[in-house]
């Protein structure tokens, strides 16, 4: 059975996306997580934004679903944005948050994030995308599952 997140680029005026800084790894991610049981991944969307950033959101768009196969996963990836609330500078999952442009985005970040900001950008709307992950960072989340941590 695969896991199920949800994941939200939170735009602002700027059209800059705002990242959260994770504190398990030092890298930039989108605000998201994992959906909790009896939960729907728009449910779980709104709710990781406002326990990562501070923030309430509301979701504009879906951008698709990327599948994991090697790591039995699945990710729902939202555009969204700010309706209220106040950033948080440290969190119990956050280290800290900044707006980047899509177009200067940060080399530390989670594997795939700059191909789901790059399908956005581009226009995609709910498509199904099956991902080839690779490289080191992806290896090392591969082994923290096997291990269950």
């Amino acid at each position: 059975m695969f896991t199920q997140g949800a994941f939200v680029i939170v735009l602002n005026e700027n059209q800059q996306n705002l990242l959260v800084k994770r504190k398990d790894v030092p890298l930039w991610d989108l605000p998201g997580g994992r959906v909790d049981p009896g939960e729907t991944v728009e449910e779980t969307a709104v709710r990781e934004v406002l326990e990562e950033t501070g923030y309430s959101a509301a979701l504009s768009v879906k951008i698709g679903v990327y599948q994991r196969p090697k790591f039995q996963d699945e990710q729902h990836v939202f555009a969204g944005h700010i309706t209220g609330g106040q950033a948080i500078a440290n969190g119990m999952e956050t280290a800290g948050l900044k707006w980047f442009s899509p177009l200067r985005l940060p080399i530390l970040m989670v594997p795939n994030r700059k191909r789901q900001i790059k399908d956005f950008v581009n226009g995609a709307l709910d498509t199904t995308i099956t991902l080839k992950d690779k490289g080191m960072v992806a290896a090392i989340d591969l082994l923290k599952r096997r291990l269950g941590k």
